[in-house]
């Protein structure tokens, strides 16, 4: 891999934060698609971790795996090159859209609009599930962890940070010292 420049890292993330849309799940695509397929600067693995690190630090998922992929890259100037470029376009449409819609709260053709950008990112969630289910599902042992994580969520409605905690432990009880 060349060496990558804080500027190009910081445009990239300007890139994918402006023009991903739907919330962290449907970003996901977004990103893996750009980061790993067209940049080449991770593999699947090294997202889908950065993705788990994302997930289990306080703060936006998305915001906090951008910030452990410029680290991968670029240590602490990657992450801060990363986060800058992520978050600038998405910070600024947030204040002009909320402006927009406590203006326009009440309007049928908004919330139309809004029911079907709703139903689209479903179909992005499932998307990014089974493309993350294809590279960590390798094996009996991961399909277990994945039903029981699933199970915990939906019927018993556990916490998924002790859950995530949980599974840690148990993954290093049951894989042992292999990777």
């Amino acid at each position: 891999m060349a060496t990558i420049s804080l500027k190009r890292i910081f445009l990239i993330f300007l890139k994918m934060g402006s023009l991903a849309f739907g919330g962290v799940y449907s970003m996901l695509a977004f990103f893996e698609r750009e980061l790993v397929e067209r940049q080449k600067w991770l593999t699947h693995e090294e997202f889908a971790e950065s993705v788990v690190i994302g997930q289990m630090t306080p703060g936006p998922p998305i915001v906090n795996t951008g910030i452990c992929i410029g680290y991968k890259l670029k240590k602490i100037k990657g992450a801060l090159a990363a986060t800058a470029g992520q978050s600038f376009t998405g910070a600024f449409m947030a204040v002009l859209l909320a402006v927009f819609y406590v203006k326009s709260k009440g309007n049928a053709i908004l919330a139309s609009a809004l029911k079907g950008v709703g139903a689209a990112v479903v179909g992005l969630l499932v998307s990014v599930v089974l493309k993350m289910a294809k590279g960590a599902i390798r094996d009996y042992k991961a399909g277990v962890f994945a039903l029981a994580a699933f199970l915990a969520l939906a019927l018993f409605k556990l916490n998924p940070i002790g859950l995530i905690m949980a599974s840690g432990i148990l993954g290093l009880i049951v894989y042992g010292k292999r990777a």
